[in-house]
């Protein structure tokens, strides 16, 4: 049976306003109050927006699809995979008569521990099989010299969303929450006393947070820019092999890694050195349970339901089976079940209409860096030539990623997800020291959602994400500005925002900007914190300016060019130049952005979001950049009643 939420309309809607609201006061409920009133966020949700509902509907599609290969005479490659793997996760009476066997070859790793030496060759077999331990790792473009691909070591070993869960006072009932769910998911094991172990692992994951940097310090692209020869590597970490660690993770071709924070190391590798060797083994064993716990039997997926979902973010029951099971496919084989999509969902005209508003709104952005006042001729410059080797991505990949060496079965749902790790895990660390791959996408292509690269300096937009209400071919050009193209110029103004800037027309890490223009941006940049700052979005909880800040400059920003794109559109095709539904163009323009955002969220994923999102809560996103636009006064003058006369940003 389908849910509420995959039939719930999504299409712009004067019916979701409530004119009663002063819109100088509080344009979100001006733009979506009746449907704030009306709106229930389901109980298998943590949020009910323009976003997850568009998830939703994605995900039916995506069951759709599967549904109908179940029962397929002759699939190829590509359908049988993807069909497999779906019949693997939804074998639960398969999944409950296995318990935890699956775990089997993987806890047995834990035996070659025998003294501190042996953490680096545990650490790497459990990455290996997929297991996030105490560092991150990963191959990218080197942010230095874009074209070639780089080895990059982060910071990790949490299993609370971030460092503030423990180091912060607001959050201390999950923490005693936290200790509750190890100790049942020990015992669910078969841990003798696991009463003994619960505190020991929190404690050894309250020094690691002590460790960590903050989500504000991660955005500084500079600061996490570590390059170390191989031999400098071994020197900086005695007391952790790191030859014996990237050799079995296959490290190869290159002379050099990137250690985003080296202290994060130095102080993890010298802490775990003063640990007890079973401590040690205890708190590698948990991170094994809680990262494969939803791959197995029902009685372990409740209690890891119960914590992470119910009690850490206030999610009121499990989702259905099988979405869980299609969210795991697209993580694991996303674009082979993405090219099934396309095919299907895909409509040919999206993408013609989509390079036309781009384009349109690239005109309007060039000029904007032509005639910006705060910034020198010499770095004005810069910024048009970065601008001139900008590059859009629509749709889907010209080439889908070929998966057909993954061994999938329909009778091995643990063992599909591992070696679809394995694999991508090998394909990072096979194309390090390569020639950077410009086609490459980081998002499938049902994915709700858009991203700005700066190694690649390109913006892309998946296929799932260009449908109502952010791109809807049968309503007017004003309301698909305000929609889909606010969030394309916001995507654009990423190449020019906090961390953006420090990127230069071919993605490499350079300091073009002069003092001058650096230190008048950042004189932009402390009015966005500080009026960021201020917005409230719980009793005594604020945004935090600083780690939202490229996000709000952006939203700011894409605002404004979105908008001069319109009236630019509005003036070469003079006839659509009306009003409908008694609202002028530029109305509608307003009012569309601010329903893109609308939706209700829990209280506890608030809190989750405010701490570790660079974005800012979906209420401000709606409301803060229309009332901060110049003409937003002039626009709404016959429905506002009291003009506050806000102070007006305008960095773009």
């Amino acid at each position: 049976m389908e849910s509420k939420t995959v039939n719930e309309p999504l299409k712009f809607s004067i019916e979701y306003m409530d004119f009663k609201n002063d819109p100088a006061e509080d344009f979100y409920k001006f733009s979506n109050g009746k449907w704030l009133e009306k709106a229930k966020i389901p109980g298998d949700k943590t949020r009910h927006e323009a976003f997850s509902i568009l998830a939703e509907k994605n995900l039916y599609k995506l069951k759709s699809i599967l549904g109908e290969l179940k029962n397929k005479e002759n699939p190829d490659k590509i359908e049988k995979m993807v069909s497999d793997f779906y019949k693997s996760g939804m074998d639960t009476e398969l999944i409950e008569k296995l318990k935890f066997e699956p775990l089997k070859d993987m806890v047995s790793i834990l035996d070659d521990m025998k003294s501190h030496a042996d953490l680096p060759l545990v650490l790497s077999k459990l990455s290996m099989n997929g297991i996030d331990t105490l560092f991150g790792f990963g191959s990218e473009a080197d942010e230095k010299n874009s074209e070639i691909y780089a080895f990059y070591l982060m910071q990790s070993g949490l299993s609370l969303p971030d460092r503030d869960y423990y180091l912060n006072d607001q959050f201390k009932d999950i923490l005693k929450e936290y200790e509750k769910h190890i100790k049942i998911m020990l015992d669910l094991y078969g841990y003798e006393n696991p009463e003994k172990f619960e505190k020991k692992i929190v404690n050894i994951e309250k020094k690691i947070a002590e460790f960590s940097r903050s989500r504000v310090d991660l955005r500084d692209p500079e600061k996490n820019y570590n390059k170390m020869l191989l031999n400098e590597l071994s020197e900086n970490y005695k007391n952790f092999d790191f030859s014996l660690f990237l050799n079995i993770i296959n490290f190869k071709h290159s002379d050099y890694v990137i250690i985003g924070q080296p202290e994060f190391f130095k102080n993890v590798i010298d802490y775990f050195e003063t640990l007890n060797i079973d401590d040690i083994k205890n708190y590698l064993f948990w991170k094994i349970l809680n990262s494969t716990a939803s791959l197995l039997h029902k009685e372990v997926r409740d209690e890891d339901f119960r914590f992470y979902k119910k009690v850490l973010l206030g999610q009121e029951k499990q989702e259905e089976r099988w979405k869980t099971v299609v969210k795991v496919i697209d993580a694991s084989i996303g674009e082979a079940l993405g090219e099934l999509y396309v095919k299907r969902y895909f409509p040919p005209g999206a993408k013609e209409r989509m390079m036309a508003m781009i384009s349109d709104i690239e005109d309007v952005f060039k000029e904007r860096l032509k005639n910006v006042e705060w910034m020198t001729p010499k770095t004005k410059e810069m910024a048009l030539k970065k601008f001139s080797k900008f590059n859009e991505k629509i749709g889907y990949p010209d080439k889908f990623m070929d998966y057909s060496s993954i061994k999938i079965e329909k009778n091995d749902y643990f063992g599909n997800v591992l070696r679809a790790d394995l694999f991508e895990m090998n394909r990072q660390m096979n194309r390090i020291g390569n020639n950077v791959d410009k086609t490459e996408w980081e998002m499938t292509p049902p994915t709700v959602n858009a991203y700005f690269n700066p190694l690649k300096n390109e913006i892309v937009f998946p296929a799932g994400i260009l449908q109502p209400p952010f791109f809807d071919n049968e309503m007017d050009d004003a309301v698909n500005y305000g929609g889909i193209g606010g969030v394309i110029s916001h995507e654009i103004t990423h190449g020019y925002d906090d961390e953006g800037r420090h990127f230069d027309e071919n993605g490499n890490l350079v300091d073009w900007w002069s003092e001058e223009d650096a230190r008048k941006f950042d004189e932009y940049a402390d009015k966005v914190v500080k009026l960021y700052d201020s917005l409230e979005i719980l009793p005594g909880i604020h945004v935090n300016g600083k780690l939202t800040l490229g996000e709000d400059i952006a939203d700011l920003g894409g605002v404004y060019i979105a908008y001069n794109a319109l009236e630019n559109h509005l003036k070469k095709h003079p006839e659509l130049n009306k009003k409908i539904d008694n609202l002028t163009p530029e109305q509608r323009f307003f009012i569309s952005w601010s329903q893109v955002w609308r939706g209700k969220i829990r209280e506890n994923e608030i809190k989750r979001l405010i701490t570790i999102d660079p974005h800012a809560p979906s209420k401000f996103r709606g409301e803060v950049p229309v009332w901060n636009h110049e003409e937003f006064e002039k626009t709404f003058k016959e429905y506002i009643k009291n003009d506050k006369k806000k102070e007006k940003i305008k960095i773009w």
